[in-house]
């Protein structure tokens, strides 16, 4: 029992066939921490219990399914019996010890070799102190505390370097889904996340996103309750103002480019943080959202010495700043003391301007050709690095106020928006308007149409016009 069993010749012995690449994908990873977020009847329980099983062929391991109840961790521990209890009799050998009382969660199997795996709920956080492991299933990790997993399930993991993975549907934004994005992040090589929808698993639903099934749901469910139980999409909810946002689009890794112009965006705030979002656009005209400052109970001059304090890459530079013209004197404080500033009143005068000009930014366009499956290769004109974390759940929460009579669909409206977490959106949109809007650019080339915009960013040579060519009035 020195090493662990081939996990693809173990799944042929018990008959087990992955059944999406998605699932593939999950067992393949070699990743410490894999969080799964699911569409309801995707089989999450399935794969994540199935993937610890060849682990309970070394000797001397031990393996939390932690639930937020033991009815919820039950269902990993359940695919787990049904296999190896079950399937491969290994009920019937007197040597494996072993509980399934689901009433009382006295669930557990413990191998000859002293390798064992149980049940534990989080309904009682205190008795998960003291145990050194070797894995942990987060049995639908976006209901759990996120107490739960820092102070009592992650120490536990550091003695053997141990493992966890985290099969669930999403709730929110809530601190799964920081993990999650961490996942996402290519520098960050321990996690690896995936959203799985449930039209992807083919046995349940063998029409995929055209199945008859999913289509009802679509059509006799609220649309938040579809996307976010069936679409596994975390930031589903009513009223949501950037429907558009998708956190595997429009976040990615983000290097500068001293060859591109350079923008600072500031919404100015005391006890509310002051947002300065920087950004660059390329000669393409996408929006590249590369760095953020974002703190409260801060005077302007502390923030300017901080943001100058920074590590600046290799050709740094800034082009201009824009910020919110209800405060002249902040801008005049910016433009002396840190880089030019504009404020015009024009860039906040109507609030869904700022909006729909934003939403063309992360609407996705076709940019290549149709592949032999007849899908077009897309791609928004926004993103936004990983480092970002408040722009990006700025993004995520946005949302209308519950009031009908203030909806997006008032053009000229002002307060259409709950003026909550909105600071770094605010400070974007009166810079977008500036650029692209009212041309207020330090460098204004009106050069390219939207076609050779599009066709230009499948080339690599870079549009004639150099640096800084900016159409007023954009057009998509």
């Amino acid at each position: 029992m020195a090493a662990t069993l081939d996990k693809e010749l173990f799944f042929q012995q018990i008959g087990y066939v992955p059944h999406s690449r998605g699932q593939q994908e999950f067992h393949k990873s070699n990743a410490r921490f894999k969080v799964a977020c699911c569409g309801r009847r995707y089989g999450k329980s399935t794969m994540a219990g199935r993937d610890v099983e060849p682990e309970l062929f070394t000797s001397n391991k031990r393996f939390w399914i932690v639930g937020p109840t033991y009815d919820l961790g039950e269902k990993e521990f359940r695919v787990i019996w049904d296999d190896l209890i079950i399937g491969q009799k290994f009920g019937k050998e007197k040597r494996v010890k072993k509980s399934y009382n689901k009433r009382t969660g006295e669930m557990w199997i413990e191998m000859p070799w002293q390798s064992r795996i149980e049940v534990r709920s989080a309904t009682h956080p205190e008795g998960l102190v003291g145990e050194a492991l070797n894995g942990v299933i987060m049995s639908e990790a976006a209901k759990h505390k996120r107490e739960t997993w820092e102070r009592f399930i992650r120490p536990s993991l550091s003695d053997y370097r141990g493992w966890a993975t985290f099969p669930t549907t999403p709730e929110g934004h809530n601190w799964l889904y920081e993990l999650w994005l961490f996942g996402q992040d290519q520098s960050i090589s321990d996690y690896v996340s995936w959203r799985f929808p449930s039209w992807e698993n083919p046995i349940v639903y063998p029409g995929g996103r055209e199945d008859p099934e999913i289509l009802q749901l679509e059509t006799t469910t609220a649309v938040e309750w579809f996307l976010q139980e069936i679409g596994a999409d975390f930031a589903s909810f009513v009223g949501k103002i950037y429907s558009e946002f998708d956190e595997t689009i429009h976040v990615k890794n983000l290097t500068f480019n001293s060859e591109w112009p350079n923008y600072i965006a500031f919404d100015w705030g005391f006890v509310n943080p002051l947002a300065a979002v920087e950004f660059q656009i390329d000669p393409w005209q996408n929006i590249h959202i590369w760095r953020e400052h974002y703190l409260s109970y801060t005077a302007l001059p502390e923030h300017l010495r901080i943001m100058r304090g920074r590590d600046q890459p290799d050709g740094y530079h800034i082009d201009c700043t824009y910020g919110d013209a209800a405060d002249p004197e902040a801008a005049m404080t910016v433009s002396s003391d840190f880089a030019p500033c504009l404020a015009m009143p024009e860039a906040k005068q109507n609030w869904r301007q700022g909006i729909d000009l934003v939403k063309k930014f992360l609407k996705q366009y076709q940019i290549g050709e149709i592949d032999e499956y007849g899908t077009p290769k897309m791609a928004p004109k926004l993103f936004i690095d990983f480092s970002c974390s408040n722009t990006i759940r700025e993004f995520g929460e946005y949302r209308a106020v519950d009031n009908p009579k203030s909806t997006l669909r008032e053009s000229g409206a002002t307060t259409a928006a709950n003026k909550q977490d909105d600071h770094a959106l605010d400070a974007l949109r009166y810079a977008l308007v500036h650029i692209f809007e009212l041309g207020a650019t330090h460098s204004l080339r009106e050069v390219m149409n939207v076609n050779e915009t599009l066709q230009s960013n499948n080339n690599s040579g870079v549009p004639a016009g150099g640096r800084g060519y900016f159409t007023s009035n954009m057009e998509f």
